[in-house]
């Protein structure tokens, strides 16, 4: 299942990690940590850490089960 998502204004400065774990609930912390670390979470198509800043305009992809 691919996804992306564009992050609105709203969402700007937060962590990355925080911002999945709000808007995709569905997923636990470790497996959100697991698929940034595997490349299976991106933000415009790059890799990120977890503690990655979002900015306006961003995308992020996910590639999940």
């Amino acid at each position: 299942m691919n996804r992306s998502f564009l992050v609105s204004g709203d969402s700007i400065n937060s962590r990355l990690d925080r911002w999945l774990k709000r808007n995709i609930s569905a997923i636990p912390q470790s497996l959100i940590e697991k698929n940034l670390r595997k490349g299976k979470i991106k933000v415009n198509n790059k890799k990120k850490k977890s503690s990655y800043k979002l900015q306006e305009g961003d995308q992020i992809f996910y590639y999940l089960l």
